[in-house]
């Protein structure tokens, strides 16, 4: 017969392989109960999980009919794994729903919590992020509550797993690297290994393969001291997945094909699924498209049988590139299917990737007004989850900053609590003086020890809240440092060091208006005009993309930096300089005439072609760079005629116009024309666009009928 004991063992080993999760139950311990299931153990190791179903069946039916209500939870609770190893997810939330309702009317936290994780993780794998992490967070403060530090690693785990999905990587990264080294001192190998996996997947998403092969090879070495055939496989998955990315392609279909048999022997379908469109990725990369395209759209049937609700979204996006050299129906067809899954599971990053295979798409089509549509929306996007990384950054610091509020707190309520006991003390000892008047000539020397003793505790208690009050006061400096800080972080860009788009929010605005009213009141003229103006200039790098592919992520990164440090010597320390996103830069010059325009942009684009940019490997490289530019205000007797927006559609079109005329020239908008001009003059498109008078343009190229604008009303 099965007993109790045999139904914690049953759950302890499918927990161990359902939902691609090797992580144990907190609540659960199996030493207390020997190895009586064992048997069920090894069917699951097998993939044979109908017959290990059917034993906790049994076992589930023999609870049922002793009325062990806590027994028949815990079955229950077992084939909610079950049904979510075999993707069958909703009935897995009503089993994990079932069970956590008997806990909770029995007042076991622990185990909440271990359900509370569990279905977190089915609402992960159905693409239902925020509910998931909503359920970890409830999970995590049960542990804190519990002070179990193993069971708060196990959420930081789960939390960084779901941040990483949503393309939040540095929040991700954060959480891991937290959980690992307290998962290392609970020697919980299982979750060690996983965590090491995850960070590697957040360095490959990032472009750091080199990283991500080491924290592999940890996990290797983790994992090779454990008999899980589902960390195994998921190991072989990571590593064919950062070797293919190398372009390193036969190691790459080794670890994937045993990671297809490893999934397929554990009854995984959706995992056996992700690695296989893995190995169709490959065969698209080699040019084999005929074969990768047959396998990707096997996988999508399969995918969608299964209710493999986030690899449906990986395929999309990889039969999108695979139809977009020959086919872009095709790939437009997968794309807008793909990308409704994504923007109804709010994943940012997976949306920009779509619209990055869209602006492909109509560059092929030479369709380069959607084209230059769909790349805005991928900068769009990819600044939206950039802005939505540091946001949960700053809330995370700015919790800290609460918890050591609430520390202070308490440092006070426990210097009033000492105040108050002080003053109930001396009316206690006025009592007693009161009293003490019967026996006069007795408490004459009791009354005087007292009085010594209340004025040296008194000294002391004056001394300890002057103490008190000065480490109040250094924490509150602290404090205000820490919030500084905050803020100064929080306006620049970490890879170059230049301004980012919040510190142009905070201080273009001023700037203009500054400009603006100057030539409403003050009418300058002559000198007095020479340092009115402000110019914008808005440049990007031609062909970063194919310097990114070439010579990788970290040598692109070299040239932004090496790419800020040529900006500043060429622009004057009170000009700002910003980080607009991506290679793209933009320059505010500050009291300048708009008559130095054209030298500075000049200057700027001969800087950039006797400029050498070193690269990881010690190599040279000359990039060149397209430079749109305005000046403001544009028409010195109609200062208020545009707003900031305008201007700087503006000078983005002129950028464009540059990108669109053969790259590495500049072209930019100074000033409304004279009237001898106006009556020889035919309208250009930028001036037909924003409904502008006769306006003097100038660029590098020839001549103005070089410039191909691609602009429309």
């Amino acid at each position: 017969m099965i007993t109790r004991g045999s139904i914690f063992l049953l759950m302890l080993c499918v927990s161990a392989q359902a939902g691609g999760h090797p992580l144990r139950h907190i609540s659960l311990d199996s030493t207390q109960h020997g190895d009586r299931s064992s048997n069920v153990q090894m069917l699951i190791a097998q993939g044979n999980i109908q017959q290990a179903e059917q034993q906790i069946v049994d076992s589930l039916a023999l609870a049922r009919a002793d009325k062990d209500d806590e027994s028949v939870a815990l079955g229950v609770h077992a084939l909610g794994h079950l049904s979510l190893l075999k993707n069958l997810y909703p009935l897995a939330l009503t089993q994990f729903q079932n069970s956590l309702d008997y806990f909770k009317s029995a007042n076991n936290p622990l185990a909440i919590a271990d359900l509370y994780t569990d279905i977190g993780r089915t609402y992960r794998v159905m693409g239902l992020y925020q509910s998931a992490l909503g359920y970890f967070n409830l999970a995590k403060e049960i542990y804190h509550q519990q002070k179990r530090n193993d069971g708060i690693a196990l959420q930081q785990l789960e939390i960084g797993i779901s941040l990483r999905q949503l393309g939040q990587f540095e929040s991700a990264l954060s959480q891991l690297e937290r959980a690992l080294p307290l998962l290392r001192e609970s020697n919980d190998n299982a979750a060690s290994a996983l965590a090491l996996m995850n960070i590697a997947r957040v360095y490959s998403d990032v472009g750091k393969n080199d990283e991500a092969l080491l924290y592999l090879k940890d996990a290797e070495q983790l994992i090779r001291t454990l008999s899980m055939s589902l960390l195994n496989a998921e190991l072989g998955y990571h590593l064919g997945k950062v070797y293919a990315k190398e372009g390193d392609f036969e190691p790459a279909l080794r670890y994937l094909n045993s990671s297809i048999d490893g999934f397929s022997n554990l009854g995984a379908l959706c995992d056996q699924s992700k690695a296989t469109t893995s190995v169709g990725d490959i065969l698209i990369a080699r040019k084999q498209y005929a074969e990768g395209r047959q396998l990707l759209l096997d996988e999508l049937d399969h995918a969608t049988a299964n209710n493999c609700t986030t690899l449906l979204t990986d395929i999309h996006l990889a039969l999108a590139n695979a139809y977009l050299p020959d086919n872009q129906e095709k790939s437009n067809e997968h794309i807008e299917l793909g990308l409704q899954q994504a923007i109804d599971r709010e994943e940012l990053f997976t949306q920009s990737q779509f619209e990055a295979v869209r602006v492909d798409m109509y560059v092929q089509q030479q369709d380069f007004q959607s084209a230059f549509s769909a790349l805005r929306r991928q900068r769009q996007l990819e600044s939206d989850s950039l802005d939505q990384r540091r946001s949960l950054a700053l809330l995370y610091l700015q919790s800290q900053i609460d918890v050591e509020r609430q520390a202070q707190a308490l440092t006070l309520l426990s210097k009033n609590q000492a105040i108050e006991l002080a003053r109930a003390e001396q009316q206690q000892l006025r009592t007693k003086m009161l009293y003490g008047s019967l026996l006069a000539s007795l408490l004459f020397v009791f009354l005087f020890w007292s009085r010594v003793n209340q004025k040296q505790r008194s000294s002391l208690l004056k001394r300890e809240v002057k103490r008190r009050t000065q480490e109040l006061e250094v924490k509150n400096a602290e404090l205000e440092s820490a919030y500084q800080a905050l803020e100064r972080a929080s306006l620049l860009d970490p890879l170059t060091g230049l301004y980012n788009r919040q510190y142009l929010n905070n201080q273009l605005p001023q700037e203009i208006h500054r400009a603006q009213q100057n030539y409403l009141v003050n009418k300058p003229v002559g000198a007095d005009a020479a340092n009115a103006d402000l110019v914008c200039f808005l440049l990007d790098i031609d062909n970063f993309k194919h310097i990114n592919d070439t010579y990788g992520h970290l040598a692109g990164d070299r040239i932004l930096v090496q790419l800020s440090r040529l900006l500043r010597s060429v622009f004057r320390p009170s000009d700002m300089l910003i980080r607009w996103g991506g290679e793209e830069f933009l320059a505010v010059c500050r009291n300048t005439s708009r008559l130095e325009a054209v030298s500075l942009a000049t200057r700027l684009h001969q800087s950039l072609h006797q400029e050498l940019f070193s690269l990881s490997d010690n190599s040279r490289l000359n990039i060149t760079c397209s430079i749109g530019f305005c000046v403001l205000p544009l028409y010195p007797e109609e200062p208020e005629r545009l707003e900031w927006s305008d201007y700087f559609a503006i000078v983005d079109d002129c950028l464009y116009a540059a990108k669109s005329s053969g790259k590495d020239c500049w072209i930019g908008l100074l000033g409304e024309k004279s009237q001898s001009q106006h009556q020889s003059h035919s309208p250009s498109p930028i001036e037909v666009k924003y409904d502008l008078p006769p306006t003097r343009i100038q660029t590098s190229l020839n001549h103005l009928s070089a410039v191909n604008w691609n602009c429309s009303e």
